[in-house]
Formats: C-alpha cells, structure tokens, sequence
C-alpha cells in the first residue's frame, strides 16, 4: 500500500471516529439546553395553589417569566456550541497529525502552531454568514425563541383549562423532545464544520500537503445527489482530479447544513 493510500484510509476511519463525538456533542447539547426545565418546573410549582392549579391572573408574569428562561437557554445553548467547535477543532488537529506523523514521521505542522489553528477555526465556525444569512449566535438564539414559544402556548393553554402543574410537566418534557431535532441539526452543522474547517486550516499551514480532497458521504441521505457535496466531491476545479482543492477553498468546508463529508490530505510528492 501507498503512503497515500494508507493516509486515506487513515483518514475515513477518523471521519467515523469523529461521526461518533458529533453524536456524544448532540446528546451534550441537549443536556444543556434542557437545564432550564428544572428552572422552570420550579417556577410553576412558585406560581401553583394548594390545588396545584395556576390562576389566569397569574399568566402575564408567567410570560414574563419566560424571558428569562429563554435567556438561560441562549445562554446555555452559546456556551455548549462554542465547546463543541472548540472540542471539534482541537481533536481534529490531534487526530489528523498522529495520522500523517504514522503514514510519513512528520506531523502536518509543528505543536507549537496547534493552538493557533484551533483559534482560527474556532473564529472562522462562530463568526461565518451560513445560507440562511446568520451567525452561530444568530441560529442558538433562533432555536431558544422557538423553544420559548412553543413552551408559551403550551403554558397558556394549560392554565386556561385549570390542568395542574403535574399535567404540565409532561407537557413541557415533550416540547423539549420535539425541539431536540433542532440542536442535532445544530450540532451536526457546526461540528463537522469545524472538523473539516480544522482540516484545512492545518493543511494551508503545512509543506507536507500539497492539496486536499473532500470526499462525500453518500450513504446517509436519500437524494444525496442534490447535494452541493455531491457537487464539488466530483467538481475537477484545478484539473487534479475529482474533489481536490486547496486548502484555502473555504467552499468546502460547510457546503450545506447536516453535511458530513470529510477533507483528506494530497501529500506532496517528496513525502511519498
């Protein structure tokens, strides 16, 4: 076997490796995010009567109320996100040096630079206008304006029709678990945007890599050819063949939401 190809089976086995950490930082997040419902079940048993039942007198400062739950969840929700790309982008390097320091004796750059890539990808991940036209920040508060109005007219409507906060507990428990889809989607976007932004990053600061290859996962979705991953794992931008950019083509490191494609090393010819 090349050294090549033995860094690119190196490398797909790290990208299931990271697959299993997304999925660890999605059930992290939800953990996080969903804190708050202990804060809140508190706060309606404060509101409740002796008969466990809230007066309607009482729903406007319930709403109220809200706001702050809603806060600790943007809150909780910024601070978990900003882990998780941090986590992302610090494992990435770890992993992607011990491969090639394995394949050819020397790491894709000096340790010395580690903390200096992880910066940028963190930066590049929490500051980038995604296709919706947003910044992370802009999508975890989206997602806790959503978690906050679903809660508001399950409360609203539980206190109109005199249930007890026993009943709406339950309740709350499962618009927590309808919205958990959201903060996978989340977590799944962001993190292997900073796993192949990491990638990269690495690779634009390196002279053992000549250039880089996005390779597609093709065996999650359905219409996966609609994809734009699909598109540029087959694009021939620089005549190198299928999927090779540079390091610097940011194109490639989060061609659409949920992608999980993966950036592999083109060494340069005098490591081979």
């Amino acid at each position: 076997m090349s050294k090549q190809a033995e860094l690119d089976a190196i490398f797909e086995k790290i990208s299931g490796e990271y697959g299993r950490l997304n999925k660890r930082q999605q059930d992290f997040a939800i953990r996080e995010i969903g804190r708050t419902r202990g804060e809140l079940s508190d706060l309606l048993a404060d509101y409740a009567a002796s008969d466990g039942t809230i007066k309607r007198n009482r729903i406007n400062r319930i709403m109220r109320d809200l706001d702050a739950i809603e806060a600790q969840i943007k809150r909780n929700g910024t601070v978990a996100l900003d882990e998780i790309i941090a986590e992302s982008a610090t494992w990435t390097t770890r992993k992607i040096n011990g491969a090639v320091t394995t394949v050819i004796g020397s790491p894709v750059i000096a340790a010395s630079s580690f903390d200096r890539v992880n910066r940028d990808a963190l930066r590049y991940v929490t500051t980038r206008f995604a296709e919706d036209k947003l910044v992370l920040r802009d999508r975890v508060w989206n997602l806790a304006g959503d978690l906050r109005n679903e809660l508001s007219g399950v409360l609203r409507s539980s206190i109109l029709k005199g249930e007890g906060v026993s009943e709406m507990i339950p309740k709350i428990r499962r618009v927590h678990a309808n919205e958990t889809w959201k903060i996978k989607r989340l977590v799944t976007t962001e993190g292997t945007t900073a796993y192949r932004a990491a990638a990269a990053y690495n690779a634009a600061r390196s002279d053992v890599v000549e250039w880089v290859k996005l390779n597609d996962n093709p065996g999650r979705h359905a219409n996966h050819g609609a994809h734009k991953c699909y598109e540029l794992a087959r694009a021939d931008k620089y005549k190198q063949g299928a999927g090779i950019y540079l390091p610097t083509d940011s194109e490639i490191y989060s061609p659409h939401p949920q992608c999980t494609s993966y950036i592999t090393y083109v060494l340069n010819e005098r490591w081979l």
